[in-house]
């Protein structure tokens, strides 16, 4: 990367079925998944039947009934991916799951408040809109992108299908309003197959290609993070 990340996260999130209430330090600590030291010092926010939401010094946990997140700011990031698949392929084996997105997370500070701007007019030039200036003007200092999504749908050597979603927006996190850029990069996997056999794809597809999703984000962070460098 071109420009050190002040913020940097992975995440793997699943959509499907899913018991909130059972996921507390205490179940990862009695089945493993957690070394007890770990799990009696983790800060609990909530546990109960809609949402049980957790975080220690590498993991944060979130589930809800069709959806569950655990992420890290940590390296190895891998840590991520095989917590999840020790969880779903050796405890809850017949819990349905029907979409996994890994997600990499970048917030960075942009060389100038001018090379953020910069970026922001090339990924989205203000050209197409100067013929209906009345109404809006893109030469302005208060016009602007906002956010940006990309989709690639059926990406190049994935023979599963499914689809890369980037996006781009100022960070509210950093920059101080002027400078911060925040970057996220969702590879999505889903399946039309309810059978266990379809689940188990998706865990299949999780396990062969995160390290390959993560340096694919790396290398689409890496290019935006180029055009908000200093000329």
């Amino acid at each position: 990367m071109r420009i050190e990340p002040e913020i940097s996260g992975v995440s793997v999130v699943l959509l499907g079925d899913f018991n909130p209430a059972i996921f507390t330090p205490a179940w990862f600590a009695l089945h493993g998944l957690l070394p007890r030291n770990v799990a009696d010092n983790a800060e609990l926010q909530v546990a109960h039947g809609q949402l049980c939401s957790f975080s220690t010094e590498w993991l944060r946990l979130q589930v809800t009934p069709d959806r569950f997140q655990a992420a890290t700011h940590q390296a190895p990031v891998v840590r991520v991916r095989d917590l999840v698949l020790r969880i779903f392929r050796e405890h809850l084996f017949h819990t349905p799951v029907r979409v996994i997105g890994i997600n990499r997370d970048i917030h960075f500070r942009a060389a100038s408040p001018a090379a953020r701007d910069r970026l922001g007019r090339i990924l989205a030039p203000g050209e197409p809109w100067k013929e209906i200036d009345e109404v809006f003007d893109p030469s302005r200092a208060d016009s602007g992108l906002i956010s940006l999504t990309i989709r690639q749908s059926n990406p190049k050597g994935r023979p599963s299908g499914g689809q890369i979603n980037v996006k781009v927006e100022p960070s509210v996190r950093i920059g101080g309003g002027r400078l911060g850029v925040y970057v996220q990069v969702n590879d999505h996997y889903a399946t039309d197959d309810a059978t266990l056999d379809g689940r188990e794809q998706l865990f299949g597809l999780l396990e062969e290609g995160f390290d390959l999703s993560i340096q694919n984000a790396d290398m689409v962070v890496d290019h935006v993070m180029s055009l908000a460098a200093e000329l």
